[in-house]
């Protein structure tokens, strides 16, 4: 009986060290930004300096470069759910979330990747840069999804191509992702918009601002407070009107943000 439960002692050991290793292994892999300090980072992740170090082989007093990318053993990995649509591929869905689809099948445990069924979750695990932030701090609510509506003005039925979200007017709103601002003025019913080109053929719109804190041209990091929300352009009331675009389609921001 004491063999046998030392056997078992011995089996567990070895599974939980085996896969405990492989996670701290993995960690999560930071994109470095201009301003960033390995003693920054290592605030920022709660994560000791010299791990860091010893997961990078580099030197304590190494200049970190811009682009960069950097492991830190043992964060968590940002991540979110995707339901899948009609006319989805795994290799589709990797691509327009700049991960490997191999990743994917293998996270989700997908037997295989021609076996998608439509309204299946999908755990899609990123890194933090190429991932998509919420552009507002204050709680979430959404006053009208993504696809077709009447217009709450015109009353004609008609694509909604973004989320709105409930914020009063000169509320902060954030980058949802680093790029560089390629539209910053007026454009017709979205009154004072900005729009954000990202790594990936994505773009992000954000609608009806009442200022603008960026010019064309200017590369913004992600968190970065580009506006303030408002009630210009066709609106009803103050709110953000946020897009996310994929190729110059607009997509379902919900498939890239968590709304809790």
């Amino acid at each position: 009986m004491k063999r046998k439960l030392i056997r078992i002692c011995i089996v567990v050991i070895s599974v939980v060290t085996l896969f405990g290793g492989e996670l701290n292994a993995r960690g999560h892999q930071h994109l470095v930004q201009k301003g960033d300090t390995l003693w920054g980072l290592s605030r920022k992740y709660k994560v000791p300096l010299k791990s860091i170090i010893q997961a990078n082989s580099i030197q304590p007093t190494k200049r970190l470069q811009i682009g960069e990318k950097l492991l830190i053993p043992g964060a968590p990995v940002e991540g979110i759910w995707y339901r899948v649509q009609a006319g989805d591929t795994l290799s589709g869905i990797a691509s327009r979330h700049n991960v490997d689809w191999q990743d994917l099948q293998r996270i989700n445990g997908i037997s295989s990747p021609r076996a998608l069924q439509i309204g299946t979750r999908i755990r899609i695990q990123r890194d933090d840069s190429l991932s998509f932030g919420n552009p507002l701090r204050v709680p979430l609510v959404v006053t009208s999804k993504y696809g077709y509506r009447p217009h709450p003005v015109t009353r004609r039925y008609q694509r909604h191509e973004g989320i709105d979200f409930r914020a009063s007017t000169g509320t902060r709103v954030y980058a949802s992702r680093a790029g560089r601002v390629i539209f910053a003025g007026r454009r017709g019913g979205y009154g004072k918009i900005v729009g954000i080109e990202h790594e990936g053929d994505f773009t992000t719109w954000y609608g009806h601002l009442s200022r603008i804190r960026v010019r064309v041209g200017q590369t913004v990091s992600k968190g970065k407070v580009i506006g303030l929300s408002g009630n210009t352009g066709i609106s009803t009331g103050p709110h953000l009107h946020f897009e996310i675009k994929y190729k110059g389609r607009s997509e379902n921001p919900t498939n890239h943000i968590i709304i809790p």
